[in-house]
């Protein structure tokens, strides 16, 4: 329950008007001092000029520490407001809401929050967790079949890296079911490694191949698309190691049909070297050894790949997946 306070509800243009003026004037007839702010939809927006723009409107409109700020939207909405909150007044309460399937299932779980620079996604941000997360699956009746999309990616990859019986039974368990057990997933994971000084870098399987080919196409290709390329790439890693056998490979590639893209080994190499979890320029990777067990690399869980290994996985953009079969 929200406690009497003052709040600033921040949100982006597409969803202030699916749902964030009508939940403002609702929360105002209960008696709430609520302010409304909105910055455009899209990837794009999710900079440091965009934060900029936010704390700004929002010191110019009194607030201060005692301001509680309210996320609600997608994962660019949480991700960049999560961000603000943490650094405003040096740390304000954070409530997030939700509102894509990506965003229920990842993006407002484990506290990570930030914003893209020209040299990666996610380069700039900070670990500070919300109050309280709020998930209502009603939101999802006006999600377009793209954010379905890039939802379901994740959530394949939550059984992908923890749960095998999860991931080979996917298509058959009823949305909220399946939403509960990805944040299950998630939390459970987190609850060993909230900093990510290991077990937690399992949850970045596929995305650091997934990352790289967002920042390369100025993110026009999607999150769900470009981590699901990077799945089925970096299970190929995997195998080309000797770690995945060859049956496991195959299940993961019939989740993600082929899609051809156009990046050439040192474009997708010279961005992956950016990589968070890159050391001294050389990409490293969250490697699976079967469904549903993410490889430890003696307890990193996240290893250096020979170059050679990565250009003969890389060199042929023709079989770079994205997914269509989920």
């Amino acid at each position: 329950m929200m406690k009497q306070g003052r709040y600033a509800l921040i949100t982006d243009t597409h969803v202030e008007k699916l749902y964030g003026q009508s939940m403002c004037t609702h929360l105002h007839s209960l008696g709430f001092d609520i302010q409304l702010f909105s910055f455009p939809a899209g990837e794009s927006s999710k900079s440091r000029a965009t934060k900029e723009k936010l704390e700004d409107a929002l010191l110019s409109e009194g607030n201060n520490r005692d301001t509680t700020i309210i996320a609600l939207g997608g994962g660019v909405v949480t991700d960049l407001v999560g961000f603000l909150a943490s650094t405003f007044c040096r740390g304000v309460e954070l409530i997030l809401i939700p509102t894509t399937l990506l965003g229920m299932v990842d993006a407002a779980i484990g506290g990570k929050n930030g914003v893209n620079t020209d040299y990666g996604k996610n380069m700039i941000g900070s670990l500070y967790g919300p109050k309280r997360i709020y998930i209502y699956p009603e939101f999802l009746k006006t999600l377009p079949e793209d954010e379905w999309f890039n939802g379901a990616v994740e959530m394949l990859k939550a059984g992908l890296i923890a749960d095998g019986d999860y991931f080979h039974n996917f298509s058959n368990i009823p949305i909220e079911k399946s939403i509960d057990r990805a944040i299950e997933i998630k939390r459970r994971i987190i609850s060993k490694d909230l900093t990510e000084k290991g077990l937690r870098r399992v949850l970045n399987a596929g995305h650091t191949i997934g990352h790289a080919l967002e920042t390369l196409s100025d993110y026009q290709i999607s999150h769900g698309k470009a981590v699901a390329a990077g799945i089925v790439l970096e299970a190929e890693i995997s195998f080309e190691m000797g770690i995945l056998k060859k049956e496991a490979l195959d299940q993961i590639k019939s989740k993600f049909p082929p899609a051809a893209l156009t990046y050439n080994f040192e474009e997708i190499y010279e961005v992956m070297r950016r990589d968070k979890k890159a050391s001294d320029g050389v990409p490293r990777f969250a490697l699976l050894e079967d469904i549903g067990v993410p490889f430890s690399a003696e307890g990193a869980y996240c290893t250096e790949v020979p170059k050679e290994i990565l250009r003969g996985v890389l060199s042929d953009v023709n079989r770079i997946f994205s997914s269509t079969g989920l």
